[in-house]
C-alpha cells in the first residue's frame, strides 16, 4: 500500500536583522546623532584631548559597537563618567597619542576581560538600583538643560552629576545663566518643547504625515529657523559662538586626514601605559554593564543583552578608537535613551547614528554648526522626563522600604557624586536588605505527623549564608528523638559551605538520637548525588530521593498556579476530544509532546501500543472513551527506537511480553517483503515502527466500539521521534485504504466448496472473520486468483 513521504521540516533560525523597524531606526539614529555632535565635543574639550577625538569615538562607537554587540538598543561613544580617568592618563602618560596606546591596550583586557565571562558582574546589582540610576540620569538632564534654555551655553560637556569633578554646581550655572539670559534660547527651548509634547498627543500620533515625521527633526529645523528669524530682525538677537553646535570644518581632504592619529607604539615599555589601561578598561566596563542593563530596562521589547559578549564588543571598539586617534568610548545611557525615545528599536539605529557622524564632518559640518544649543535642550528635557516620571517613583514607594529606599538612595548618592560612586552606595543599601531579608527569611519550618511518626519539615531560603548557620543548627538541636527531619534545599540558589558542613555533621549525632535526617537538594541525577556524597547512606539516599518527587511535584503546583491561579479547577472541568493510545517505553508525556493541558487528552498505553481484540485493558478503556466522554479523534502512536518492536524483530524470548509481542511478529511476517528490500537493519526496525502504527489502526477500526460509534470518529496513526521530538502523521485513511479492498472477492466455506459473495468488506484481508451466524460456514477474504477460479475448499 503506498504512503507519502514525510514532509521536511524547515529550520528556523533567529533574526540578526529585523527590517520591520526600518523606519523607527532610522528616526531613532537620527535624533541621537543630532544630540550626540555637541557631547562629544564637549566632552573631549573637558577630557583636555582634540575636538575631534570625541567624534572618533562617536563613529566608532555607532559603527563597530553598533556591528558587533547583541543589543538591540544600545548606542556607544564617549561618556562623561570617563573624562576623569582620561584627564588623570593624559596628565600621567604626557601626551594624547601615548593616550591612545594605553586605550588600545584597554580594548585588549576588555575583550580578555569578555572571554573570561566578567560580565556576569552586572547580575549583581538589583533592579532597583539600576531603575533609580536612570531616574538620576533624567533629573541631570533635566537639571543640566536649565542653563541652555536660559542662554548659557558656556558648560558644554553633560557631565552625569550636579558637582562636577572640578569643583563647578548647578548653582554656579543658573548663576551665570540669569546674568547672560538670551531671549532668543528662551524661545527656542519653549518652542522645541511644545513641539515635543505636541508631537506626543493622540491627534498628532494618528495624523499619517506627521506621525512619520521624526518630531525631533521638526524642532531642529524649526530652532535653526527661529534663529534666523531673529538674525533677520536684529543681528544682536540671533545666537552665535557657544550658543551653536561647535563641529570642526576640514577645508581639504589633507585637513580630513590629518584629524585621525596613530598611537605612539614607542611606549609599548612603559609601564603607566597598562596603569592606566587599567583603569580606563574598569570604569568603560562597568559603565558598558551598567548602562546595557538599563537599556534592556527601557527597551519596549524586554531583550536581553549577553554581558560577556558586549564586554568584547565594547573591547573591539576601544581598540579601534584608540588606533585611529578616538577617546575611550562606553555604553552611554543618555544617547540610547534619546534613540529609544525616538523610536529606535535594533542596532540599525546605532549604525545610522554612527553613519550620520560619519557624513557630517565630511559633507556638511557647516550646516549642523547652525543647530542651537536651546533646541538640543528641549530634546534632552523631555528625554530626562521620561527616564524620570512621577509613576516611577510612585511605583517602587507603593513596593516598600525594600524596594524604594535602594531606588532613591541611588538617585540622591548619583546627584551629589557621580555615577559610578552613586551606584556604588545604592548597591550598598540594596546589600543591607538583602542580608537582612537573607537572615530573617533563611528558613522556615512546620512540624506534621505521617503514620504515627513525627516529621519536622525546614524549607531553606534562596540564599543561605554563614549568618544563617547559628539559627539552623538552632532548630536542629532543638529536635526531638525518633523524628523525621526534611531540610529542603532545592529552592536555594546559593547555600553556604558552612552551613552545608554543619549538616552534614549533624546527620551523624542524629544518627545517635534515632533521627532520620533528608536533606533535599538541586540536581538533575538525585539519587547518585545524594549517595555519592560522605557520610550519607544508601537507605538514606533511598529516602531523599524518593521525597524529591514531593518536592517536585510542589514546584509544579506553584509553577502552575502562578501562570494560572485557576489551572486545576480548569483542568478538572476538561472533557477530551482525543484518545491516545502510545507506547510504555515512549517516556515522553503526551501533554509535552502536543502542548495539550492535563485533561484534554484521554491516555492508555502498553508495550508496543498493540491494538489487541483480547485484552480487555483497552477494551475498556475504549469503550469508556467513545460512549461517555464522546471523543472524536482516536490515535495510535508509536516512536521509533521502541524496546518492544526491537524485541519482536529479534525474536527474543522474555517471558509474558513475548507473547505479547506476537502481534508485531504478525505485521512482520505480512510485511516481510517489503521490510527485505531495505538495506540495512536500523531502515528496516523504523519501517516496521511504521508498520505496526498502521496495522494497530486497521484493528482498531474492526472493534467493535467503533463500528458502533454513535457520533463522528476519526481514526489516526503516527510516529513520534524521540531523538527529535517531532511527531509525524503516517496519514492512514482507513475508508480509503478499506476501500481498496473491496475489488477483493469473499468467499463462504459450503459442502460443494468455496460460495463466492457479493457485497464489500469491512476488515482487511490478511484478518479472517468467525462470526458469520448460526448454520453458516465462516466467511473468508481471499484476492482474486488468475482467471477468477476458486481453488476448492481451504
Amino acid at each position: 500500500m503506498p504512503f507519502r513521504k514525510p514532509m521536511s521540516i524547515p529550520s528556523v533560525g533567529s533574526k540578526t536583522w529585523d527590517f520591520s523597524y526600518f523606519k523607527s531606526d532610522l528616526q531613532g539614529g537620527l535624533v541621537s546623532f543630532l544630540v550626540a555632535v555637541p557631547l562629544c565635543l564637549g566632552i573631549a574639550l573637558a577630557s583636555g584631548a582634540p575636538l575631534f577625538s570625541g567624534i572618533i569615538a562617536g563613529i566608532v562607537g555607532g559603527l563597530v559597537v553598533g556591528a558587533l554587540s547583541r543589543s538591540a538598543v544600545s548606542i556607544s561613544g564617549p561618556e562623561a563618567g570617563l573624562i576623569l580617568v582620561v584627564v588623570s592618563s593624559l596628565e600621567s602618560l604626557g601626551s594624547f597619542k601615548t593616550l591612545q596606546l594605553a586605550i588600545c591596550v584597554a580594548g585588549v583586557l576588555q575583550v580578555i576581560m569578555g572571554l573570561a565571562k566578567a560580565g556576569i558582574i552586572s547580575n549583581f546589582f538589583p533592579s532597583s538600583v539600576i531603575k533609580g540610576m536612570l531616574a538620576a540620569i533624567g533629573i541631570i538632564l533635566i537639571l543640566k538643560q536649565l542653563p541652555h534654555v536660559l542662554g548659557y551655553d558656556a558648560d558644554a560637556v553633560e557631565s552625569l552629576a550636579l558637582f562636577s569633578w572640578n569643583g563647578g554646581n548647578l548653582e554656579t550655572l543658573l548663576e551665570h545663566a540669569l546674568r547672560e539670559f538670551n531671549a532668543t534660547a528662551l524661545v527656542i527651548a519653549l518652542v522645541s518643547l511644545s513641539i515635543l509634547i505636541a508631537w506626543e498627543q493622540p491627534a498628532f500620533k494618528r495624523n499619517p504625515v506627521l506621525s512619520s515625521v521624526p518630531a525631533a527633526l521638526i524642532v531642529i529645523i524649526v530652532g535653526i529657523t527661529l534663529n534666523f528669524l531673529a538674525g533677520l530682525l536684529s543681528p544682536a538677537y540671533a545666537l552665535g559662538g557657544t550658543h551653536l553646535v561647535q563641529l570642526p570644518v576640514p577645508k581639504s581632504a589633507a585637513d580630513f586626514v590629518g584629524l585621525f592619529t596613530l598611537p605612539d607604539f614607542s611606549q609599548l615599555a612603559n609601564l603607566k601605559v597598562y596603569s592606566a589601561a587599567f583603569s580606563i578598561a574598569l570604569v568603560a566596563s562597568l559603565e558598558a554593564l551598567l548602562a546595557v542593563e538599563a537599556t534592556d530596562e527601557l527597551d519596549p521589547l524586554k531583550r536581553k543583552t549577553p554581558t560577556n559578549h558586549e564586554l568584547k564588543a565594547q573591547g573591539v571598539g576601544n581598540m579601534v578608537s584608540g588606533l585611529v586617534g578616538g577617546l575611550p568610548l562606553t555604553s552611554v545611557i543618555v544617547r540610547s535613551s534619546v534613540s529609544i525615545n525616538a523610536g529606535g528599536r535594533t542596532k540599525l539605529a546605532a549604525l545610522v547614528h554612527g553613519s550620520l557622524l560619519l557624513l557630517s564632518v565630511v559633507l556638511f559640518p557647516s550646516l549642523l554648526n547652525l543647530i542651537p544649543w536651546a533646541a538640543l535642550a528641549g530634546i534632552l528635557l523631555v528625554t530626562g522626563y521620561k527616564l524620570a516620571r512621577i509613576s516611577i517613583f510612585k511605583q517602587h514607594f507603593q513596593a516598600g522600604i525594600t524596594e524604594f529606599l535602594p531606588f532613591i538612595v541611588t538617585i540622591a548618592a548619583i546627584l551629589v557624586t557621580d555615577l559610578l560612586i552613586g551606584i556604588g552606595i545604592g548597591a550598598a543599601v540594596g546589600l543591607f536588605f538583602v542580608l537582612r531579608e537573607t537572615y530573617k527569611n533563611a528558613h522556615f519550618f512546620q512540624t506534621y505527623t505521617v503514620q504515627g511518626e513525627e516529621h519536622l519539615r525546614i524549607s531553606l531560603g534562596e540564599h543561605v549564608s554563614f549568618l544563617n548557620k547559628a539559627s539552623i543548627m538552632t532548630v536542629l538541636k532543638d529536635i526531638p528523638v525518633n523524628t523525621t527531619v526534611e531540610i529542603d534545599g532545592t529552592n536555594s540558589a546559593y547555600i553556604d559551605r558552612d552551613v552545608l558542613g554543619a549538616i552534614e555533621n549533624f546527620r551523624e549525632t542524629a544518627r545517635q538520637r534515632n533521627i532520620r535526617l533528608i536533606f533535599l537538594r538541586k540536581g538533575d541525577d538525585y539519587a547518585q548525588n545524594i549517595a555519592g556524597q560522605p557520610h550519607v547512606s544508601s537507605k538514606e539516599a533511598d529516602f531523599e530521593a524518593y521525597y524529591k518527587l514531593f518536592e517536585n511535584n510542589r514546584n509544579w503546583v506553584a509553577e502552575k498556579l502562578r501562570r494560572n491561579p485557576r489551572f486545576f479547577e480548569a483542568a478538572a472541568q476538561q472533557t477530551p476530544k482525543f484518545l491516545f493510545i502510545g507506547c510504555s517505553d515512549n517516556h515522553v508525556s503526551v501533554s509535552e509532546m502536543t502542548g495539550t493541558a492535563p485533561g484534554e487528552v484521554f491516555v492508555h498505553r502498553n508495550v508496543a501500543n498493540l491494538v489487541v481484540s483480547t485484552d480487555l485493558n483497552l477494551a475498556s478503556v475504549l469503550e469508556y472513551a467513545v460512549e461517555q466522554l464522546q471523543i472524536q479523534h482516536i490515535i495510535v502512536c508509536g516512536h521509533y527506537g521502541c524496546r518492544g518492536v526491537k524485541a519482536a524483530m529479534q525474536n527474543e524470548d522474555e517471558g509474558v511480553v513475548s507473547s505479547w509481542l506476537n502481534t508485531v511478529r504478525e505485521v512482520m511476517q505480512k510485511h516481510n517483503h517489503e521490510l527485505g528490500e531495505l538495506e540495512t537493519e536500523d531502515e528496516r526496525y523504523r519501517r516496521l515502527v511504521e508498520l505496526n502504527v498502521i496495522e494497530q489502526v486497521y484493528n482498531l477500526q474492526q472493534t467493535t466500539t467503533v463500528q458502533n460509534a454513535a457520533g463522528p470518529l476519526h481514526l489516526h496513526g503516527w510516529v513520534y521521534d524521540i531523538h527529535g521530538g517531532v511527531i509525524r502523521d503516517l496519514e492512514v485513511d482507513v475508508r480509503r485504504d478499506f476501500a481498496e479492498y473491496d475489488t477483493i472477492f469473499r468467499y463462504q466455506v459450503a459442502p460443494d466448496g468455496l460460495r463466492r459473495l457479493a457485497g464489500n468488506l469491512t476488515q482487511a484481508p490478511s484478518i479472517y472473520s468467525v462470526s458469520t451466524g448460526a448454520g453458516r460456514g465462516p466467511i473468508i477474504a481471499i484476492p482474486p486468483f488468475d482467471g477468477d477460479a476458486a481453488l476448492g475448499v481451504p
